[in-house]
């Protein structure tokens, strides 16, 4: 029961990390400023829980990087990449669109995994699948049609939120290949590092380094409630739960965006988003149901 908690406790969290962003880049910040700092203050909080050795261990966890051959180091590198140009993409459609669109588009990420395998690893996308599929995609069209009417968000920032979405479903990708020897903490911290580093090497072509400091408490918030808070409680809880069940609870998150950004920014979706959003999670609830009725038969 506890693993569960911990899974609706991530939901909570990650669901008001697009409203943290557009409250960070409203009081002043750039998109790459964001991210970075959103990256090095989660590697810079998890650094000390990684260095003490635990009750059990022989050695403390972050010298499980050790073990990683030079193969998988290339692969965290172009995870890493993935990552960084998704809160690039993602964070710049925040500045764009609304945040509920850019909350549902960026959840079409799972479609882009089957794209990419299915194209490069040749694992073809399950037929119980692919109505799914077609139904979040009608989803995103009807989200795009909004931007396109004027009536809310701009067709620019929905491309970017889709581009985030590829990106993520990359960094996905990559992080299978890379993650074979190691725990999943130092990994992430890793992952967190790096992908801070790389974001510091865009600032020259980005804007430069754009914070305030009340884009700093945004970021903060970031770090330790949608990043350590969020994403971490669902690694810890894939120790007990399944994937499928993580992957089904992180579609409660535009839900909890939208709410998240009306009570902050008074952000009302209109009628045609919500309907675009609501067939987009439709679309990912079937394509997720198809998926696991494929494993198991």
């Amino acid at each position: 029961m506890s693993s569960y908690l911990l899974v609706l406790l991530g939901v909570v969290m990650v669901s008001y990390s697009g409203p943290l962003v557009k409250g960070g880049l409203l009081a002043g910040a750039n998109p790459a400023s964001m991210a970075f700092t959103r990256m090095l203050l989660s590697a810079l909080m998890m650094l000390p829980l990684l260095c003490i050795r635990r009750k059990g261990q022989s050695e403390a966890p972050i010298r499980s990087l050790r073990r990683m051959t030079r193969t998988q180091w290339l692969w965290s590198l172009a995870a890493s990449g993935f990552l960084a140009v998704h809160y690039l993409t993602w964070m710049t459609s925040l500045d764009a669109t609304s945040t509920f669109a850019s909350v549902a588009l960026v959840c079409t990420q799972p479609l882009f995994v089957a794209a990419v395998s299915g194209l490069f690893l040749k694992e073809r996308m399950p037929r119980q699948a692919i109505p799914g599929a077609i139904v979040a995609l009608i989803g995103a069209g009807l989200i795009g049609l909004n931007s396109l009417t004027g009536m809310s968000g701009d067709i620019g920032g929905d491309l970017l939120a889709l581009a985030g979405a590829a990106c993520m479903a990359g960094h996905w990708l990559c992080n299978r290949y890379a993650r074979r020897t190691t725990e999943a903490e130092p990994f992430a911290f890793l992952l967190y590092a790096q992908t801070a580093l790389l974001l510091l090497l865009t600032m020259p072509l980005t804007g430069g380094f754009q914070m305030t400091g009340q884009s700093w408490l945004y970021a903060f918030g970031l770090a330790a409630g949608c990043t350590l808070l969020g994403h971490l409680m669902f690694t810890i809880a894939l120790g007990k739960v399944s994937a499928t069940v993580v992957s089904f609870a992180i579609l409660g998150e535009p839900v909890g965006a939208m709410l998240w950004s009306m009570l902050m920014f008074g952000e009302i979706p209109t009628p045609l988003l919500i309907i675009g959003g609501a067939v987009v999670l439709i679309g990912l609830t079937m394509y997720l149901l198809g998926s696991v009725k494929h494993q198991d038969s």
